[in-house]
């Protein structure tokens, strides 16, 4: 598979840990988009392609995901990844950046702009809540491994229905990794299989007065609850609520068109 215009970034941490980032190229400010507990950097490439007149796009593989290091204590709290943001930040040379995040990656961006209002110029919340009935171990089950890409593939056509073909043959050879005995295993730290650590966060009382312009994006066949994120939006300041349709969670993978669509006028 062909990925044309695309530029793999190295930098490094808060914590001396190797990030990588993934530079789409485009024109105009710089967009910073950042994946969700299951994700990396390419989940954002058919994003990417949709918007590349209108902004430059960089994204982040968190720490324990994709080619970034991994942990080995485990320091995988939303601020731990805000750490990292803000250190990817100072090495591209930006003072001012634009934030997108699916899922986890919305809440760091949250996080960020809440405590560097000064340096955001704009963000987008893709379909997540401010905070979680669930604990951190209250996960459901998925395979640690597969047997084959085929294997892969079909588990992915399943938790994205809608996924364009290119998208789904994407995330197949970019998320998964071979391990020992011959099979494919997500290209993670194994620690998400058994903790979420953003299960036990609480963002709303950032949001009280934020006034960075937002976008809250619902998917309207997810388990966000639409209503909270209605309550996020009236909690914040500049916030405008939008839903895209036949998506579910992991928008920039299940319908990236459908999120282009409503990004174009708010960039």
């Amino acid at each position: 598979m062909e990925t044309p215009s695309v530029r793999h970034g190295y930098t490094t941490g808060a914590q001396g840990n190797r990030l990588h980032y993934l530079d789409y190229g485009g024109e105009g400010t710089t967009l910073i988009c950042m994946h969700g507990v299951i994700g990396n950097a390419w989940n954002w490439k058919a994003v990417a392609d949709g918007i590349r007149n209108q902004r430059r796009v960089v994204a982040l593989d968190f720490r324990g995901y994709g080619e970034s290091q991994w942990s080995a204590g485990h320091d995988y709290t939303t601020s731990d990844h805000v750490a990292d943001l803000a250190a990817v930040i100072e090495s591209l040379g930006e003072d001012s950046v634009d934030l997108m995040g699916s899922s986890w990656g919305a809440l760091v961006a949250i996080e960020y702009a809440a405590e560097n209002p000064d340096r955001v110029g704009q963000i987008v919340v893709v379909d997540v809540e401010a905070s979680f009935a669930q604990s951190e171990t209250d996960l459901f089950p998925r395979p640690t491994s597969h047997a084959d890409h085929a294997d892969v593939r079909t588990g992915l056509g399943f938790g994205f229905p809608n996924a364009p073909e290119e998208m789904l043959e994407l995330t197949a050879l970019t998320s998964f990794q071979p391990v020992d005995g011959g099979r494919l295993a997500p290209k993670h730290d194994p620690y998400f299989f058994e903790r979420w650590p953003f299960r036990s966060d609480d963002h709303w009382e950032r949001l009280d007065g934020l006034e960075t312009p937002t976008l809250l994006v619902h998917a309207a066949d997810s388990f966000v609850n639409f209503d909270v994120m209605a309550e996020m939006a009236g909690r914040m300041g500049n916030a405008t609520l939008v839903e895209v349709k036949n998506s579910t969670h992991v928008i920039p993978v299940d319908n990236p068109d459908g999120l282009v669509e409503v990004l174009g006028s708010f960039l």
